[in-house]
């Protein structure tokens, strides 16, 4: 008697849950979008599916009709209710290789012009910095009391004093007191040695413009002088090969540039106060002669895309 009292007590409460599921239920499967009622039960375990409007989870398998005591582990079942269809898409193999194709295009079209760019601004950025040495030696030389004056320097031996101004410098000779080093990365014109192109590259550099004597810098920087002593043409230059005897192209007006000190004051050769200021003469890939290129450093400095351009020229 008191087995079976028991027995119907768990029925009365499980009945009871049971109708409050059915409450609940109601109302999930309303806001899931389902418009049939709740049919009975099924374990958690089950598979289910969620609403992606209402951000909740439902189940929406077949209703499990045995007669199940611990009602704790069951939820509400909607029928009818919203099942996500989507397909997963994916890229043929056809896609990805008119798309590869298409980015080998455009890298191809891209990358020579990226690669100028890169060029062009490492070649401009050796040119400021090149100048910049000359121009602070000569500062130091002033400050010093150095005479800059060409005459007061017999022939070949300014650019001794000059090393004495520069860090690391390396002393390559001249040509007259003090023979030049035959190898690299000090330019031996008079020795076989490879020499200098003027800016269209079909005549040799004057050569005899840069035998005064020369200083090769720590990074590799070659300092070439020229002053012409006691002379009507009385002259104090200084060429920069800003990427180093041993690096091409060695022409004039790519990576060879020359300045010229006047008055005192360094000028980039091509200013109007300098020896070489026709520009279109000494300053033009479509001209020849063998100091073209001599007055391009005055270019350089005035324009920022003047390395772009002659790195084209180049190609």
């Amino acid at each position: 008697m008191f087995k079976e009292n028991n027995d119907n007590v768990n029925e009365y409460e499980n009945s009871q849950k049971l109708r409050r599921f059915r409450n609940i239920s109601w109302f999930i499967c309303r806001s899931a979008g389902s418009t049939q009622p709740f049919r009975g039960r099924v374990p958690l375990s089950l598979h289910s599916c969620q609403n992606p409007q209402f951000g909740m989870t439902i189940n929406n398998s077949s209703n499990d009709k045995k007669d199940i005591k611990n009602v704790k582990n069951f939820v509400p079942v909607c029928l009818n209710a919203p099942v996500s269809t989507k397909k997963k898409v994916a890229f043929t193999l056809a896609e990805v290789l008119i798309t590869l194709g298409i980015i080998g295009i455009v890298v191809a079209m891209t990358i020579p012009t990226l690669m100028t760019n890169i060029k062009a601004k490492k070649l401009r950025t050796q040119f400021l910095k090149s100048y910049s040495i000359v121009q602070q030696a000569f500062k130091l030389m002033e400050n010093d009391d150095v005479s800059s004056d060409p005459t007061t320097y017999g022939y070949g031996e300014y650019y001794k004093t000059f090393l004495n101004y520069v860090k690391g410098g390396m002393d390559c000779g001249n040509t007259s007191s003090n023979p030049m080093k035959s190898s690299v990365p000090c330019y031996q014109m008079y020795n076989g040695a490879k020499h200098y192109k003027s800016l269209d590259k079909k005549a040799t550099f004057r050569y005899q413009f840069l035998d005064d004597g020369q200083i090769v810098l720590p990074d590799g920087t070659l300092l070439l002088f020229e002053n012409y002593a006691h002379s009507v043409n009385d002259i104090l230059a200084v060429s920069v090969d800003i990427n180093g005897y041993g690096n091409p192209p060695n022409v004039a007006g790519y990576d060879l540039f020359t300045f010229q000190l006047v008055d005192g004051e360094l000028k980039t050769m091509g200013h109007k106060s300098t020896a070489y200021n026709e520009l279109d003469k000494y300053c033009n890939p479509n001209v020849s002669n063998n100091m073209n290129g001599v007055a391009c450093a005055q270019k350089a400095k005035e324009n920022p895309d003047y390395f772009k351009e002659i790195v084209k020229e180049f190609k």
